[in-house]
């Protein structure tokens, strides 16, 4: 499976939806997005097989999920002066309470994430995932979670960032806006 990713993120905005304060974070430290689609089968198509010999021509399309990777220099959130809060720890994904990863529990859905690509010629283009709330882009309940993290630290000399991977799954595909 071909992965797609993109290094000129110019932010990315995670909450429970799309009003803006304390429903969602815009996240602008972001080094690199990537998203593959990945088939449980390992083909995406594959023959129709029949009881008997005869065999109709079309295919069969297998069940298939987005995986994204969310790469951050730091899992800060965006203001500099904040070096204490970490936005999949604190920042709510979901209407009924819930952060990205919850230590005790299971991970709520992420209910608003747009990924805002910054083109060649400076125009953004927004990549929606789910969004809860937003009217352009339909509600889209249960269908996004981050599965997990990790971190690469190092203290040794050239080494330019700090990073923390973030692991989703998106069950539907992503809208352009």
């Amino acid at each position: 499976m071909s992965v797609l990713k993109y290094d000129k993120v110019a932010s990315v905005e995670i909450g429970f939806d799309d009003t803006a304060g304390a429903n969602y974070v815009e996240i602008t430290n972001v080094l690199y997005f990537a998203e593959r689609v990945v088939s449980i089968g390992g083909d995406m198509v594959s023959e129709l097989t029949m009881i008997n010999s005869w065999v109709p021509g079309g295919v069969h399309q297998h069940h298939s999920y987005l995986e994204l990777e969310l790469c951050l220099d730091t899992d800060w959130l965006t203001d500099d002066t904040d070096r204490t809060t970490r936005w999949a720890y604190t920042q709510d994904i979901d209407g009924d309470g819930g952060v990205a990863i919850n230590a005790v529990g299971a991970n709520p859905d992420i209910e608003y994430f747009l990924v805002n690509i910054r083109e060649h010629d400076g125009t953004v283009t927004t990549f929606c995932y789910t969004s809860s709330g937003d009217d352009n882009y339909g509600d889209d309940l249960n269908a996004l979670w981050c599965i997990g993290e990790s971190s690469e630290f190092s203290n040794e000399d050239g080494v330019p960032h700090q990073t923390v991977k973030f692991r989703f799954i998106c069950l539907q595909e992503k809208v352009k806006g």
